[in-house]
């Protein structure tokens, strides 16, 4: 596009000489190379004597306890937090990002808060990642499994179905975390070998689910937030889309992609009894509820604060505002739950103790009326004050964190399974993306998309911002930086466009919605943070799965799923928008 296309498009809005020079340059290229480094990650070495002089200084001031064993050769690891920050820190310091843009990014603006986003992303992860921990799960995907029976196919079929379920209402993550490590299991008892057909469709299916409602992706509260779509909205505008895709996608999975035998078996031998050390299995799938009463308040929480953020966003009221005090109060009742279990165990083992005290010792009575001599190594009170004085800080953390740990084992299991990563990674996103917004190369890239649809028109705004968002999910620093950016890039468009035709409006932030999800199965793990979770949870298994493998049998899936979800996208927009 020459310059004077790109006036004529955005007469008002850029000066091709503001793209121009150093800063909007570097921008843009750091911008990408940040994004280069989210999928390739590394490590740089550094001197031993960086590991040995900083081990000194924190013995010195007692941070850490001094060690006889050699030090290893420290690393700086460049990956998708460091890499982002790097950028971020590399721009403030040229002045191409300056405190508004900074400010913006946090705070946000035009509609996208990140740090409302995050409140609410992080307290429904919660309630989802702590419903998982009372193992109602993992009790579900057995029940289904046993309803599969010993056909091969229907099993498949339930299974499938199961985690198009669960992640439209919990969201891709907790299932991916849970139905993965029950899928390697299964299939290992089972024996079917390998297990490719099965992990390839969870993974599928998870992620097209996870475009259904606002609150099971991140990219969905994103994309709510700039274009304020309520609940009713959003969920009603994806359904019939996503439920195409869901279905075209199991066929071409199960007789097309996987039709041979060597991978979905027609018949399976189910094994009997418990298949597992803990009992667990197929015939018992009851041994796998932990908690039935925490699953059933966990289970009515969640639904209740889905109903509440569908009523509520519809009436103007900060969806967050629901679902942090929902999340405050699974908190709270995982808090009292491992201290009513944790001060049970403490009283029988006091029980444990004092009956083992009663038990009269034999007992010498020369000895008994000695008088016991003082022993210089007996420690006390003043000794192990003293002590515990000396002891380094690191210790003294593990010391407490080992004991919350051993207080609060539920909070502690679901906390580590919180995606707490995602969310200063998305804040650098949102101020990288407002950078280039401040430097004026999103004003550039929305010229590019409605020079675009003004020749296509609404099969070229679904077709094209499906396709290319979820293509732009390899490139640009997951779907949570694709979102954000062409989500920024249609609110420009907007402003400059006016008026934007509601038909095309209305295909292109759909489009972007469901190819923000579908994106995760395309080309490279990183494309989603679910994709970089679902191939460290294989790996723990035993399952490794290639790029090219994953690239090469996801391709097909997105193309199928996009096909499907566009085709009805642009009917549905015609008919909607007559």
């Amino acid at each position: 596009m020459d310059s004077e296309e790109v006036y004529a498009l955005c007469p008002n809005s850029i000066q091709l000489s503001n793209i121009a020079d150093g800063r909007s340059i570097l921008t843009l290229v750091v911008f990408f190379l940040s994004n280069i480094i989210v999928i390739f990650p590394f490590r740089i070495p550094l001197p031993r004597i960086v590991a040995s002089t900083s081990h000194d200084v924190l013995v010195k001031f007692r941070i850490l306890p001094r060690t006889s064993e050699p030090l290893r050769r420290p690393y700086l690891s460049v990956n998708f937090l460091s890499g982002p920050m790097i950028s971020v820190l590399l721009l403030i310091a040229v002045k191409a990002i300056n405190g508004a843009a900074l400010k913006h990014g946090i705070v946000g603006t035009d509609g996208i808060l990140p740090i409302s986003i995050m409140a609410l992303f992080i307290s429904l992860a919660y309630l989802s990642i702590s419903l998982d921990a009372t193992g109602l799960l993992r009790f579900l995907a057995f029940w289904v499994a046993k309803k599969g029976g010993s056909s091969g196919r229907k099993l498949y079929f339930y299974l499938y179905l199961f985690f198009l379920v669960c992640a439209a209402v919990v969201g891709n993550d907790p299932v991916v975390l849970s139905g993965t490590t029950f899928l390697a299991y299964l299939t290992r008892v089972l024996g079917i070998t390998p297990p490719t057909a099965w992990i390839f469709s969870q993974f599928a299916a998870v992620n097209m689910a996870s475009a259904v409602l606002i609150s099971s992706n991140p990219t969905n509260l994103v994309l709510s937030g700039a274009f304020s779509l309520s609940f009713v909205t959003y969920t009603s505008s994806v359904a019939l889309p996503f439920l195409a895709a869901a279905l075209i996608v199991y066929l071409y999975l199960s007789l097309v992609l996987f039709r041979s035998v060597e991978y979905i078996p027609p018949s399976i031998e189910l094994p009997s009894g418990g298949v597992g050390d803990d009992g667990v299995g197929i015939d018992r799938p009851s041994a796998a509820l932990i908690d039935k009463a925490g699953a059933i308040f966990g289970s009515i929480l969640l639904m209740a604060t889905l109903g509440a953020l569908t009523g509520t966003s519809t009436v103007g009221i900060p969806v967050w505002q629901v679902a942090v005090p929902a999340a405050a109060m699974m908190l709270s009742h995982d808090l009292w739950r491992d201290w009513r279990c944790y001060r049970a165990h403490r009283a029988m083992a006091k029980e444990q103790a004092a009956e083992e005290l009663s038990v009269p010792p034999t007992v010498h009575p020369e000895i008994e009326l000695q008088d016991l001599p003082f022993s210089p190594s007996r420690p006390n009170s003043h000794t192990v004050r003293h002590s515990r004085r000396q002891l380094a800080l690191s210790t003294v953390l593990s010391m407490w964190s080992h004991s919350l740990v051993q207080t609060f084992p539920t909070v502690y299991a679901v906390y580590r399974q919180l995606p707490l990563s995602l969310v200063p990674f998305a804040f650098l996103m949102f101020i990288l993306v407002q950078g280039l917004t401040s430097q004026g190369w999103v004003a550039v890239f929305a010229c590019w998309w409605g020079a675009w649809v003004d020749k296509t028109g609404v099969v070229g705004a679904a077709g094209g911002m499906l396709i290319g968002s979820g293509l732009l999910c390899n490139i640009c620093g997951t779907n949570i930086g694709t979102t954000i950016l062409l989500a920024r890039m249609l609110q420009e468009w907007e402003a400059v466009k006016q008026p934007v035709a509601t038909r095309v409006r209305y295909a292109s932030v759909y489009g972007l919605a469901l190819g923000s999800n579908y994106g995760a199965f395309t080309l490279a793990f990183s494309a989603s943070l679910a994709g970089l979770l679902w191939r460290d949870m294989l790996r723990q298994k035993g399952i490794h799965v290639r790029q090219y493998h994953f690239a090469k049998l996801n391709m097909g899936t997105f193309m199928v799923a996009s096909v499907a979800s566009g085709v009805v996208l642009i009917g549905q927009t015609l008919v909607v928008h007559a």
